[in-house]
């Protein structure tokens, strides 16, 4: 394109020259890497090099002529949004302008800078600080509650023992003798403190959970033993309702579970207590104890084996749409004022709590008026030396990929270490990894609505999900290769992530194929980036770190998809 007086870029201004000094001039324009457009007095476009053209991706003859849309004042810097012909993302240019003429008349020279790149930064890392502001509030609140609840059980217990302890007193004629009316009104009251004693014993055991204060153990114990004691202690309340309260025998042939052997009893005795209540006379419950795989309602790590026990009774059963929300606190499947069953509806909130610290889960399958299965999960010991190819059984020999850690015994605390070197050289990637994802989601067949979606809607929770994951890999080594309650805490606060990621892309159109598409990319570049990270030659093997960081991305898959249903059913 010429004109009888073209402009030129000389010292920062722009004056006339000649069509032969803008023949010159016109190549180094053309090659600028900025967006250069001369707009004139009516705000239409009368020149566009190249890189204007691919800013706008539209070729550079259709933008002459057309409005520049933004009003211009020389001597400023501004940003301005583009968008794209041909849908997609929407682009940033930073503008600066310049007086000029062009052809004798008064124009605008306009240089447009792209910087799409580092306002998408910029709104990750805004969002990022927002998610993070807002964990640490939801957490800090937790937190007061917490405390609030344990101070306050505290408190209750000191004056809860005394009324029962006198109330005793009094019944045994420490005081004098008491009347038949006085000793059954006594009695009762003895009655109502102990069963007060125990909801405000079941409040603090919740406040101690939630504030992580409440440790459990993670050693090898029996799981006949643990069916035993709760059974003796269930047993008279059974036989008072007439309840055939039968234990399916081979449980003594059981490997053994890695937990905590009194907070397992207290589970046991609260589920049985539970079905006892919730069990018409003449009614059975059945207790049972096998080696199993994990069941795809619970939230366990794949390819391990959980010793499961299961408490089935023949009761009222729950109503699927309660089955989850029996497991919050101070919810009960029976509510109102015409409930038939008395407690304060922690049981199990904290029985899954406490499974779930000792790195099992707690599950319930259930129809109404048909009966309840309830199945605490637990992480099976894995014999040192056991055929890995074994059957299921319950002689303990494991299913294969079975273990009960994180990575099986018995090198396993020699196995992981490196994997805190390997987690920081993958963190110092982890813009270029995000980038890496975000671009194969958007050009994959399988992921139909991630083209129409701005980079930032694709990329939102990417860098915190896979941040997560890589950091399990450093708790992993502090573990040892094993479970243990910063490993717990950690897989914790990973599956919030996935749990909130898997309701943000329901949100965005993805359906469970593009979830498990996008997983797979997720996988591939993590393990391309942790391979490049393993020292060679270190003790350290590539095998290990991959396969370590298979089960937390595995872990993270089950839980965003589970989510992502959720979402799309609720």
């Amino acid at each position: 394109m010429t004109t009888p007086e073209t402009p030129a870029v000389d010292g920062g201004n722009i004056a006339e020259h000649t069509d032969a000094q803008w023949d010159r001039l016109r190549p180094i324009i053309e090659r600028l890497p900025d967006g250069i457009v001369i707009v004139d007095a009516s705000g239409d476009i009368r020149f566009a090099n190249p890189a204007a053209a691919r800013l706008f991706n539209r070729p550079a003859e259709d933008l002459i002529g057309t409005p520049f849309g933004t009003a211009l004042i020389a001597g400023e810097t501004t940003e301005m949004e583009i968008v794209r012909r041909g849908g997609g993302d929407l682009a940033y240019a930073e503008l600066r302008v310049v007086d000029t003429d062009w052809g004798g008349e008064k124009v605008e020279l306009v240089s447009l800078r792209e910087v799409t790149d580092r306002k998408h930064a910029e709104e990750r890392s805004r969002q990022l600080a927002s998610e993070r502001e807002a964990r640490l509030e939801a957490e800090a609140a937790s937190q007061a509650k917490s405390n609030f609840m344990a101070i306050m059980s505290h408190e209750l217990r000191t004056p809860l023992n005394a009324i029962l302890g006198y109330s005793e007193l009094m019944e045994l004629g420490i005081s004098g003798d008491l009347t038949d009316a006085m000793r059954k009104q006594v009695g009762r009251i003895r009655i109502s403190a102990k069963h007060l004693l125990g909801l405000v014993n079941d409040i603090l055991d919740l406040a101690k959970v939630e504030a992580g204060r409440l440790a459990v153990a993670t050693v090898p114990a029996l799981v006949v033993d643990a069916i035993t004691a709760a059974i003796t202690l269930i047993q008279p309340q059974a036989l008072e309702k007439n309840l055939d309260l039968s234990f399916t025998p081979g449980s003594e042939k059981l490997p053994a579970y890695i937990g905590d052997e009194e907070r397992v009893r207290q589970i046991l005795v609260n589920l049985l207590s539970n079905a006892v209540k919730c069990t018409s006379a003449g009614g059975n419950i059945v207790i049972d104890a096998v080696v199993s795989s994990p069941d795809p309602g619970a939230r366990l790590l794949p390819r391990k084996s959980y010793i499961c026990i299961r408490i089935t009774d023949s009761g009222s059963g729950v109503a699927t749409d309660k089955l989850e929300a029996i497991f919050e606190p101070f919810v009960q499947a029976d509510t109102g004022p015409t409930r038939t069953q008395e407690g304060s509806g922690l049981g199990l909130t904290i029985g899954r709590r406490l499974a779930r610290a000792m790195g099992g889960d707690l599950t319930v399958v259930s129809e109404r008026q048909k009966g309840s299965t309830f199945s605490l999960w637990l992480p099976a010991e894995v014999r040192v030396g056991a055929d890995p190819a074994g059957d299921n059984s319950a002689e303990g020999s494991q299913p294969p990929n079975s273990s009960a850690t994180v990575l099986d015994p018995p090198s396993a605390e020699r196995q992981v270490r490196g994997l805190a070197e390997v987690a920081n050289r993958v963190m110092s990637q982890l813009g270029p990894i995000v980038d890496r994802v975000v671009s194969r989601i958007r050009t994959d067949t399988v992921i139909s609505t991630a083209p129409s979606l701005r980079t930032a809607q694709v990329a939102d929770h990417l860098s915190t999900l896979i941040a997560d994951i890589v950091s399990s890999l450093s708790v992993l080594e502090e573990a040892s290769g094993g479970p243990s309650q910063m490993l717990a805490d950690a897989m914790e606060i990973q599956r919030l992530v996935s749990e909130r990621h898997g309701a943000q892309r329901s949100r965005l159109g993805w359906n469970e194929a593009a979830m498990r598409r996008e997983f797979m990319i997720i996988r591939e570049e993590m393990n391309h980036a942790v391979s490049q990270a393993v020292t060679p030659g270190g003790e350290l093997t590539v095998e290990v770190a991959t396969a370590a960081l298979g089960r937390f991305v595995d872990q993270a898959e089950f839980a965003g998809v589970r989510a992502l249903e959720r979402e799309k059913g609720g």
